[in-house]
């Protein structure tokens, strides 16, 4: 395969595995099963995995303050807040508009690091940030990815989760502890995740005994979250993140033909400039310039 190909077919099943994250648990909350609880068991199940991984391979599991802390907030910012958003949301949203804010998360990342002082903003990056959100904006406008306005409310609350991810992103880097294995640090973030999602389920009432009918599909979810962080993290180890980052576009597509196939949900005409709007400005914010510096602007 031509070296510039390599890349693609992770960023291919990154996408197809992360577009279809809506698809599980909108089935599995027509089959009863509460939000918080569909978050809980597929982060046990994923870290359970990426645990027996790790011992396969010979990994073990740093327990210092230091990597407890990056676990605990890791995992609160990029899977326990962010599933109880995005997972209560999506029992009452499509999952093609739910893939339209994905692309927001690493507009939001570079908008924060740069706030952190941890990159340099550029025009560039600003005009990016700006038409993602438009496009955004416009998918929740009457005749386009929101069929009735009505989900206002729902689509607004969706719209944090992107923001847990890109507070996750910022605060991995920041509180990540030096020569930590990727896999080590991705298995302890799941299983921080899956203990704060357990918690939050039992406050919110969903910790309950749900009907066996959905548990196939929750081990599924659990195991394709588990194989999305292995290819992620490879993906990062052999093209870096700019080139990992673009497997939003991927997200997207596949999110709203999951939808499509799967529910049904038929886009109204709008969401194609939506679509191309989120399309340009992750283009802009993710893709290198001519001139390449030391913060990738």
């Amino acid at each position: 395969m031509p070296d510039a190909l390599r890349p693609l077919p992770p960023l291919l099943l990154l996408g197809a595995i992360w577009g279809g994250t809506p698809v599980f648990v909108k089935h599995l909350g027509a089959t009863g099963w509460p939000p918080m609880l569909i978050a809980a068991a597929a982060g046990a199940v994923s870290a359970a995995i990426l645990l027996g991984i790790c011992w396969l391979r010979g990994i073990a599991l740093p327990l210092s303050r230091a990597h407890l802390l990056h676990y605990a907030v890791s995992g609160l910012t990029g899977l326990a807040l962010a599933n109880l958003v995005g997972f209560t949301s999506l029992q009452h949203i499509p999952a093609g508009f739910f893939a339209l804010l994905v692309p927001l998360s690493p507009m939001l990342t570079v908008l924060g690091a740069a706030a952190m002082g941890m990159e340099r903003m550029t025009g560039r990056r600003l005009l990016g940030t700006t038409l993602g959100l438009a496009g955004v904006l416009l998918a929740m406008s009457p005749g386009a990815a929101l069929p009735d306005p009505a989900l206002l409310p729902w689509a607004l609350l969706a719209a944090l989760t992107p923001v847990c991810y890109a507070a996750s992103n910022l605060l991995a880097v920041r509180l990540a502890p030096k020569g930590a294995p990727p896999l080590a640090l991705a298995t302890g973030t799941l299983a921080a995740g899956a203990a704060q999602a357990a918690i939050f389920a039992a406050l919110m009432g969903h910790l309950v005994l749900p009907p066996v009918v959905g548990l196939p599909v929750s081990l599924a979810q659990g195991a394709a979250t588990a194989l999305a962080f292995l290819v992620y993290f490879r993906s990062l180890a052999a093209h870096g993140g700019v080139v990992t980052s673009q497997t939003g576009y991927i997200v997207t597509l596949t999110g709203i033909a999951w939808g499509w196939a799967l529910f049904g949900e038929r886009p109204g005409w709008l969401t194609i400039p939506a679509a191309s709007l989120v399309f340009a400005g992750l283009a802009l914010v993710t893709l290198p310039g001519r001139k390449i510096t030391r913060s990738g602007a």
